[in-house]
């Protein structure tokens, strides 16, 4: 797990990170609620968030009180110019209705939640890792969690492609070839959990 160390002069990110992580990986797979900016300065292009799938609440929007949490499960893609840069299954909790209004009614996307909210999540690191996909494609994910007063996120993003953060000519190459991702279709009956 995370730690964020600072003092008036010095701040230093505590984690045991894999050695196979490179920097330019850490530096996205440390963004605490503001990866979609993050991914829109690295690409220089706008990252769009698009729902995939969703759970209905736990319950309705004026229920959301800290005895008695709002809670949903969803999936979302961040897309640039069409293309999944970011695949992410998390688990919101909601614990007033404000906060439940604005995500659920409204559908503000977590990291303009945080904004919306004008407060800072705290951060926790959990895990980091690779997997290959059957055709070799190694993707890099992470597991963490997000918390401010009212709004707590567990969240486990994917990135298809790992490649992505090896150069910058993955971003022309890929962006420029490849075609508009399919909607995927929630599955029947899944239980779906981000941890």
């Amino acid at each position: 797990m995370s730690s964020d160390k600072f003092s008036s002069n010095e701040t230093y990110f505590s984690f045991e990170w894999p050695s196979y992580i490179t920097g330019l990986e850490r530096i996205a797979l440390t963004c605490k609620g503001d990866l979609q900016r993050t991914l829109s300065a690295y690409f220089g292009k706008p990252i769009k968030v698009e729902r995939i799938w969703e759970h209905p609440a736990s319950g309705p929007v004026s229920s959301a009180t800290p005895e008695n949490p709002v809670t949903q499960v969803r999936q979302v893609h961040l897309l640039c110019e069409g293309v999944v840069v970011c695949v992410c299954v998390s688990t919101i909790t909601m614990t007033n209705p404000y906060t439940a209004g604005l995500f659920l009614d409204d559908r503000v996307a977590i990291g303009q939640m945080y904004r919306t909210i004008g407060r800072t999540p705290a951060f926790t690191l959990k895990d980091v890792g690779v997997e290959k996909t059957e055709d070799g494609v190694e993707q890099l994910w992470r597991k963490y969690t997000l918390f401010a007063e009212g709004f707590e996120c567990e969240i486990k993003e994917t990135f298809p492609d790992r490649n992505m953060f090896a150069s910058d000519s993955w971003g022309t190459h890929v962006l420029g070839n490849i075609a508009p991702v399919k909607q995927e279709v929630e599955p029947i009956q899944a239980t779906v959990q981000a941890f």
